[in-house]
Order: C-alpha cells, then structure tokens, then sequence
C-alpha cells in the first residue's frame, strides 16, 4: 500500500507547503517533496501570495524561538530546589514537550541542585556526629 501524498499535500496551507519546499526537505520522502512541489504548481501562487506564506512562516518560527528561550522564573526555581524530585523531572518533560526547551533545561538543573544541596547536608550532619 503506496502513500497518497498528493491528497495530504493538497490539505496543507500555502505556507506549510513552502516551507516543507524550501526548509524540511530532509525531513521529508521524496515523494513527499514531489508531491508538495506539484501542489505549489497547481496553486499557481502569485508573489503577494508567496510572500504572505513567508511572513507567516517567519511568524511562526519567531513564536517557535521566543517560546524555546522563555526563562523559567523565580518561583520555580525556588519550588524546585526546596521540594526537589520526580515531579519536577516530570514537569520539565512537559515544557520540552511544549517547546520550552530553556525552561526544561533550568527545571531540570534546579532540580540537581536541590537535591546536591540535600545529599551534601545529609554528608555534613553524618561527619559532624
């Protein structure tokens, strides 16, 4: 059983289509991309039409890295390294998951932090007695 590509092509967007083109070959069977290119050309895309696709993807990518760079905040910091654990790993799995990547990363160093600070208080208390 072959991939119908055409037909998943034709439900894409203009944008989708362009950047698939231009940006995810790689990502992409060939087929795929043949598929994608035949789409464009039956759209029969005019300049405005093109460039309202860019602006979109350009858009999209700037929501995408703005997303990926957000800071994880004070309070969770603060939450994470007293109350370190499972949950917090769990949480930083979800921020990746949603993009969050600099968030993810800053939950998960909180985290080891919290628990050094703990383990090396736990250290210090069995060779002071």
């Amino acid at each position: 059983m072959g991939n119908d590509f055409s037909e998943i092509m034709k439900q894409r967007t203009d944008a989708e289509l362009l950047k698939i083109v231009n940006e995810q070959r790689d990502g992409y069977q060939s087929e795929a991309i043949e598929a994608a290119e035949k789409e464009i050309k039956e759209r029969n895309l005019s300049i405005v039409q093109i460039d309202a696709a860019k602006k979109v993807n350009q858009e999209k990518d700037q929501i995408e890295t703005e997303k990926a760079n957000e800071k994880l905040g004070k309070g969770w910091k603060i939450l994470t390294f007293i109350f370190p654990g499972i949950i917090q790993i769990i949480f930083a799995g979800t921020f990746k998951a949603d993009g969050y990547d600099r968030k993810a990363k800053e939950l998960a160093k909180w985290t080891f932090y919290g628990l050094g600070f703990y383990f090396g208080l736990v250290i210090l208390i069995i060779l002071l007695n």
